[in-house]
């Protein structure tokens, strides 16, 4: 979400993961073993300054080529794993400035555990593995190690970083993201909020609740109170609580204690008529087919969505050629959909995720093997 919002402003390029803390990594050792050894008026020391100032140059005529290609004149770069990086980016880029993102620690916990339904993240995997017997203690160690790391970064770099949360961006918007925009000396933009989830942003790696969302949204605020409190460790809470209030949370017992925890909606099938849904398909969806069925050429073969588990309301999207055409019919399909109309209809109107539903187990799948496929698929219709 927030790299989509950057990404809106007229001046800044945002892609999505690039990897760049790595990929400084093997370009550095690549450079100091192949070129700066070549440089034999230089000693050891400064060979590696020659090859931190070669990768660097690398990275910047690539970066200025895509900026310049955007019509923009900045970049920013977001990938959770350049947290493993930081002194290594410091290196690089001396002048970056450094947004620093954080979260309520239960609210990334049960993000995490969302997540970890059917495989782990790279990341957490180090972590599974130090509390194979409690996942909600590995999900809360990964907060914990993480926040601390970026909370040192930014009081050595004080002057180069600005503190967001999560929260602060969702409820307050506008307030929270001016400042952050002074702070990267750009002029702020009137209706740059309302054009995030209008505007075109590349494809790539990344949260794909973002890319099939239609709008900021508040309900994931406060998620971590479903997280049982007694999963978390003794050893854990009194860490938890000082990271806590050095980032102006409340403690974890006033967490727990002052709120009410969200229920899941039950939505009813009746929500939703036919009618609704067949204008739906055929005007809405074919009309997000014919704008958007060059970006994702990956698609192909019969796509089937049966609503309410019933074959009379059974839409057949074929991709088998270029365009992408929808049928009203029970047609022999490669990949299977079934969902409720309400939901549907709650996903297409911004009330309800589609990662989060399909995570819940409310949008069932039949043939799709590849998740990024069924991104691709959501992309298309709801972008």
């Amino acid at each position: 979400m927030l790299r989509y919002i950057v990404d809106t402003h007229s001046k800044i390029a945002c892609p999505s993961h690039l990897y760049l803390g790595n990929l400084l990594e093997n370009l550095n050792r690549m450079v100091f073993g192949t070129i700066a050894q070549t440089q034999v008026g230089l000693d050891e020391e400064a060979q590696k300054q020659f090859a931190v100032t070669e990768t660097r140059n690398m990275v910047n005529n690539i970066m200025f080529r895509y900026t310049e290609a955007k019509g923009k004149q900045f970049w920013c770069e977001k990938t959770p794993m350049n947290l493993d990086y930081l002194s290594l980016l410091d290196s690089h880029f001396p002048d970056a400035k450094y947004i620093c993102l954080y979260r309520h620690c239960m609210d990334v916990v049960h993000s995490s555990l969302n997540l970890s339904k059917y495989r782990f993240l790279p990341e957490h995997v180090p972590f599974v593995h130090k509390n194979p017997g409690n996942i909600i203690a590995a999900m809360t160690e990964n907060w914990l190690e993480k926040t601390a790391r970026l909370l040192a970064f930014e009081a050595a770099h004080s002057e180069r970083c600005f503190r967001v949360t999560y929260e602060s961006i969702v409820m307050q918007p506008e307030q929270t993201l001016r400042p952050l925009f002074e702070f990267l000396e750009v002029d702020w933009e009137d209706g740059l909020v309302e054009r995030v989830f209008q505007s075109r942003h590349d494809v790539g790696e990344g949260d794909g609740k973002a890319a099939l969302s239609s709008t900021i949204r508040q309900n994931s605020v406060g998620k971590g109170l479903e997280v049982p409190r007694s999963g978390i460790p003794n050893q854990f809470l009194k860490e938890i609580d000082r990271l806590l209030d050095e980032l102006g949370y409340d403690s974890l017992d006033a967490y727990y204690s002052n709120s009410t925890p969200i229920v899941p909606h039950k939505f009813e099938a009746d929500r939703a008529d036919v009618d609704a849904i067949t204008d739906l398909f055929e005007n809405h969806f074919q009309n997000a087919i014919d704008m958007n069925r060059a970006l994702y050429p990956m698609l192909d073969g019969m796509w089937k969505i049966m609503i309410d588990g019933q074959t009379d309301k059974t839409w057949c999207i074929d991709f088998s050629n270029q365009k992408g055409v929808i049928k009203r019919d029970d047609l022999i399909a490669d990949f299977k959909l079934s969902l409720s109309g309400a939901l549907l209809m709650d996903m297409v109107n911004g009330r309800r995720d589609a990662i989060e539903a399909f995570i819940r187990g409310e949008i069932q799948t039949d043939g799709i093997n590849d998740e990024t496929l069924l991104i691709s698929f959501g992309r298309l219709l709801f972008s």
